[in-house]
């Protein structure tokens, strides 16, 4: 107890040392960070400044904050760059002297005036709260590269010895410090946008948010794609002014503003709701890749770069409007597809256990990836042109009679009734084919090499899986071909037995009945047919289980290489690998070897 009471002390002890010395620590500055502070010469903190002013013989710009955001006062009233104003702060902040010539050693008005510092080529003033304070720039020294420099507001202040970097970081003028961010909304509360064309064929375009999605309301109700629009407003907020050129707002007519070529606009609702409206003019004379540009809201003119204005505004239109032939639906929610064409309709259902045919033909269960995979490609389909948006007459497109359908219905999460959504299918031509959907005017053409996705037969999708057996319930497997043939059986301690004894071919043996489990088909090829071969098969596969025996029939060399195959009872016929053949006949022909009788 005595050792316990002593270990607990000294831990005490040491948890006090460590804590005092974190303390002092935290409050002690490096030698270094002492030598660096002593060198600075303001102490004030940027953030605290709330007016700064920048003068020189040619040139002068006032800045104040309001609301946590800086603005040009004089010579003009602009919004300012905010980051700008934060590095130019904050490199007066860390200005260093390399040398500090003390005010006794000035001397006279003179020796200022040799230094530059009787009429600065640059004077820096900032105010925190009511303080105004302030450095004053002048001539180059005689040796190394250094400025004389003082503070504006104090005569009796010290002369120090700056880097003569520090003036052209410092000397900043009404460009250098202006926004130049085009537009300033929040895409998350844009709620319309849209875009205005003027000249011999007038453009109106104008797109509104509902919900999650955009809708085109001009020139026409049509769906918009939503990551276009945002990718277009996303655009917008990177569009930056090359060049002011103009403050006064008027003579708009030589800038080609008095009546623009075109004009972008976003309304923004939420805490600021406002809308933003830039204007765009004529080409720069001799600077054809810039544009003259204003906001509406604003005196200012200024360039921008052509060929992005120019993408923006005339190919908004195009670039918008959804080129999905059908209109968006979940995968998920969908519980019913079916395909017509060439007189025959091919139904599938979702149900409890899965997708399965739903019509006439082949009646089962169906592969849901192939049925999941079409609808994917069906929800992804994009036009490659739009065709007619008020079509007058369908029969030119071979629509009024469809060559084809394919319908979906949908139920969305806790809904009951399903909502369908059909395509018509059209005539094919060699650019395409026309299609158009059930719930919308437009016509479509797409490419034709899609249709090759739809499915001719029903049993097309139909589960590869050809077999699904546990090895526990088989007793024995025989594989018989026209000259050899071979029983495989499994003994109860696992060893593997080809016609009653173990051999070579065992670990062979195990391998392939390993796959006869899961058997699966290259393809399925339909209902069988005599030129298959499977009356007078080339091989069969008998697996015995304890309830029944199942049979597969492998038949005549199809024309990719694999064989005609079937299982016994079944009307339908698949593609069996042909390496998966030939792997059975190499175990057939082992099985004539000499081998170890197995031991009982």
């Amino acid at each position: 107890m005595k050792q316990f009471r002593s270990g607990l002390l000294l831990l005490l002890v040491a948890l006090v040392l460590f804590g005092y010395i974190t303390l002092v620590d935290r409050g002690k500055q490096s030698t270094e960070e002492q030598h660096r502070t002593e060198k600075q010469i303001f102490r004030f903190k940027s953030q605290d400044v709330n007016w700064l002013r920048i003068a020189a013989p040619d040139h002068s710009v006032t800045l104040e904050k309001k609301d946590n955001h800086w603005w040009i006062a004089s010579p003009i009233r602009a919004e300012a760059d905010d980051s700008a104003v934060e590095r130019l702060l904050t490199e007066i902040e860390f200005l260093e002297s390399e040398r500090t010539i003390p005010a006794k050693e000035v001397g006279s008005a003179e020796l200022l005036k040799q230094w530059g510092l009787a009429a600065p080529s640059l004077t820096v003033e900032f105010r925190e709260g009511k303080e105004t304070r302030g450095l004053s720039i002048g001539r180059k020294t005689a040796v190394r590269d250094l400025l004389y420099a003082r503070a504006a507001q104090n005569p009796d202040a010290p002369v120090y010895l700056v880097n003569s970097a520090v003036a052209d970081r410092l000397n900043k003028n009404v460009d250098d410090l202006r926004n130049r961010v085009v537009f300033g909304f929040d895409s998350l509360f844009v709620q319309r946008c849209g875009v205005e064309q003027a000249g011999s064929t007038p453009l109106s375009v104008e797109v509104v948010r509902q919900g999650t999605k955009w809708q085109l309301l001009k020139p026409l109700t049509a769906r918009a794609d939503a990551t276009k629009v945002d990718e277009w407003l996303s655009s917008l907020t990177t569009l930056r002014v090359r060049k002011f050129v103009s403050d006064d707002g008027a003579a708009l007519n030589q800038y080609g503003l008095a009546s623009p070529s075109d004009q972008i606009w976003v309304d923004q609702k939420g805490e600021k709701p406002m809308e933003e409206r830039l204007l765009i003019g004529s080409p720069v004379p001799g600077a054809p890749s810039d544009v003259y540009a204003k906001k509406l809201s604003g005196n200012a003119v200024f360039t921008l770069p052509a060929a992005m204005v120019q993408q923006m505004a005339r190919g908004f239109f195009q670039n918008v409007r959804d080129r999905h032939v059908v209109p968006s639906f979940s995968v998920s929610e969908v519980v019913r597809l079916q395909v017509e064409q060439n007189g025959k309709s091919i139904g599938y259902a979702k149900r409890s256990q899965g997708w399965s045919v739903d019509g006439d033909g082949y009646k089962g269960i169906v592969d849901p990836e192939r049925v999941e995979a079409f609808l994917r490609s069906l929800r992804a389909l994009e036009t490659q042109a739009f065709v007619q948006d008020v079509p007058s007459d369908l029969r030119a497109f071979g629509l009024n009679h469809p060559e084809g359908k394919v319908l979906i219905q949908t139920v969305e999460a806790g809904g009951s009734s399903p909502t369908p959504v059909e395509l018509l299918i059209g005539r094919s031509e060699k650019d395409g084919t026309y299609v158009k959907n059930s719930s919308e005017p437009f016509i479509y053409r797409i490419a034709s090499q899609w249709l090759q996705d739809l499915p001719k037969e029903a049993w097309q999708w139909k589960n590869r899986e050809v077999l699904q057996l546990q090895p526990k319930d088989v007793q024995e497997v025989r594989l018989a071909f026209s000259s050899s043939s071979v029983t495989i059986r499994i003994s109860p301690d696992g060893r593997i037995l080809l016609n009653g004894a173990e051999g070579a071919a065992a670990p062979q043996a195990k391998a392939v009945v390993s796959r006869l489990w899961q058997l699966r088909a290259v393809r399925w090829i339909g209902p069988v047919r005599p030129e298959y071969g499977l009356s007078k098969p080339e091989a069969t596969i008998v697996i015995q289980q304890a309830s029944r025996a199942m049979t597969i029939r492998i038949g005549a060399l199809l024309p990719d290489g694999g064989r005609a195959a079937q299982v016994e009872g079944d009307s339908l016929a698949f593609e069996f690998s042909a390496a998966e053949f030939q792997a059975l006949g190499e175990l057939a022909r082992a099985g004539l070897k000499p081998t170890t009788p197995g031991r009982s």
